[in-house]
């Protein structure tokens, strides 16, 4: 059966406590996303999240005290990166004309990369159920951080009710920080019946 893939961009709600864990949580696993695209750079694009963990893991969730699930998030995240830039690259071959005056192309590998990506800009990739979920009714969204879960109300534009309706369900959602506001961007899918 088909699914319907949509993205909830819901506005949370924070004091200045809450913005200094958050603000510590994403540029910790933005660094740590960093590191291990590095990692990923430098010894010839191990896109296999498993063998990552093997490697890496340990020393990461220690080094930016990541909780366990936001680790293996941040591997994830890594690795789908480079997923994505292969599959961009392999769909924009290098084109040139031959000596005979017409093109050749060649595929583009990530071996053309020059440098790792870089995850500049902070974020957390957070899982449901584990890093984050709805409580009080629906009204508040539990979030991990580094430090201590935290409680934040979210803004519901009227368009978003259907999908609160339990026939929606919810993903990975991704932690941002949007002209000084604090966003949780949330995949949704729902099943739907071919007619």
């Amino acid at each position: 059966m088909p699914e319907i893939v949509k993205t909830m961009k819901l506005q949370i709600y924070t004091d200045d406590n809450i913005n200094t864990l958050f603000d510590g949580l994403t540029k910790c696993y933005s660094s740590a996303c960093s590191e291990i695209s590095r990692y990923v750079f430098d010894n010839d694009f191990i896109l296999n999240y498993m063998q990552l963990q093997a490697q890496l893991y340990y020393d990461i969730r220690k080094k930016y005290s990541l909780k366990s699930q936001m680790t293996i998030s941040a591997l994830k995240t890594v690795t789908a990166r480079y997923k994505t830039v292969k599959e961009q690259l392999y769909q924009n071959p290098y084109k040139y004309k031959d000596e005979n005056n017409n093109y050749q192309y060649i595929n583009k590998t990530l071996e053309w990369l020059q440098k790792p990506i870089c995850f500049s800009r902070p974020q957390a990739d957070l899982v449901r159920n584990r890093d984050y979920s709805f409580v009080g009714n629906g009204k508040q969204i539990s979030i991990n951080t580094l430090d201590k879960r935290v409680k934040v109300s979210f803004a519901v534009p009227k368009y978003f009710n259907q999908y609160f309706d339990g026939s929606w369900s919810f993903g990975t959602a991704k932690l941002v920080l949007l002209k000084g506001k604090w966003y949780l961007h949330i995949p949704m899918t729902k099943t739907v019946t071919d007619t």
